[in-house]
């Protein structure tokens, strides 16, 4: 177990009432709980049957996802009045600065723990999507992951799209720019490639540069206290069409649903705007050119009408159904587009 004595002074205190959720299994966090008093119940949902409840001074829970950057592995809920404390990274650089020697400590003892839960296989129940039980969607929780996102941004970009990027870095062979900053950078893996990415910025975090006026985002009664954006969107050309780009989706409402984000925003190109219009987005202010992707129609996605579907992982079924109605709208806005151009040739005779 870890000492939480030095903790304590550095850290709040955080309670909870029996049947709390502490964790919900398959969500990402940026941050970890140790406990000082009361005990939780760890429900694995995985190949092992029951319930394991840990209790004690000192149990830290959610070490794997704080230092993997995975998904909750487990759902913990109190089973009493449980305090703990909490613990993020703004106050691991503390600990850091002001006790190197206490908090190497720390991590040896939280490293080993979360080792020896994932040998007990604390791990994610595979989705029900064909395919897509090899891929895992972790959040970078470090700087080399970071980068890892960044090089797939340049790989795709100015590789494989031969795009002009103002951010791109052609000698390190990455596209950085400050919304990374402070935004939260997921990335999608599949045993050990990383082949898909996307970035989420609360708009309660930090400024969004000219993105909020482009997407419209002051016309929002939620902005800026529950909006957020994503962008830096990538998957791999050999995974694209299948559930990567689901994957990804699902893990960012899940965490925007969990930070009470009520209107997500987002920019599409106009070849994919049936497919996000078939997911529940819709148009919120005029085109504009984007300095990647050219030609960008910003939209919005009202979570709390389509946010609970799309964290749920998609069945073949929903996956069938999705592309039928991204279909029937690119037939309906191609059949608008000609009404509209038979329209104006009338209006001008």
């Amino acid at each position: 177990m870890i000492d939480p004595s030095l903790l304590q002074p550095f850290c709040p205190a955080v309670r909870f009432a029996p049947g709390d959720v502490l964790r919900h299994k398959g969500q990402h966090y940026a941050d970890m709980y140790v406990i000082v008093g009361g005990a939780v119940a760890v429900d694995l949902e995985a190949r092992r049957a029951g319930r394991i409840f840990v209790s004690g001074y000192g149990a830290p829970i959610g070490e794997i996802s704080f230092l993997r950057g995975c998904g909750a592995t487990a759902t913990v809920t109190a089973a009493t009045d449980v305090t703990a404390l909490a613990v993020d990274d703004a106050i691991l650089a503390r600990l850091e600065r002001e006790q190197p020697a206490a908090t190497a400590q720390f991590l040896r003892d939280v490293g080993r723990i979360a080792d020896d839960r994932l040998t007990e296989n604390l791990v994610h129940v595979p989705a029900a999507m064909p395919g897509a039980d090899t891929i895992e969607v972790l959040m970078c929780r470090s700087a080399e992951m970071l980068v890892v996102a960044q090089r797939l941004r340049y790989e795709v970009y100015c590789g494989e799209l031969e795009r002009q990027s103002p951010f791109a870095d052609h000698e390190a062979k990455t596209i950085a720019d400050t919304l990374d900053e402070c935004g939260h950078t997921f990335i999608a893996v599949d045993r050990g490639e990383t082949i898909g990415t996307l970035r989420l910025n609360l708009a309660s975090e930090g400024p969004l540069g000219v993105l909020e006026e482009l997407y419209g985002m002051h016309g929002s009664p939620h902005h800026p206290r529950r909006t957020g954006i994503c962008t830096k969107f990538i998957v791999k050309k050999a995974r694209r069409g299948g559930p990567v780009s689901l994957k990804l989706i699902a893990a960012v409402v899940k965490y925007g649903l969990r930070n009470s984000v009520r209107q997500g925003f987002i920019d599409c190109i106009p070849p994919l705007l049936p497919y996000y219009k078939a997911l529940g987005f819709v148009v919120t202010a005029p085109p504009f050119l984007h300095r990647e992707n050219g030609t960008s129609y910003p939209m919005v996605l009202d979570l709390a009408r389509h946010g609970r579907t799309l964290a749920t992982p998609f069945g073949t079924r929903q996956y069938l159904q999705l592309f039928a109605k991204a279909k029937a709208i690119k037939l309906i806005d191609r059949l608008r587009g000609r009404q509209g151009m038979a329209a104006a040739t009338v209006s001008h005779r």
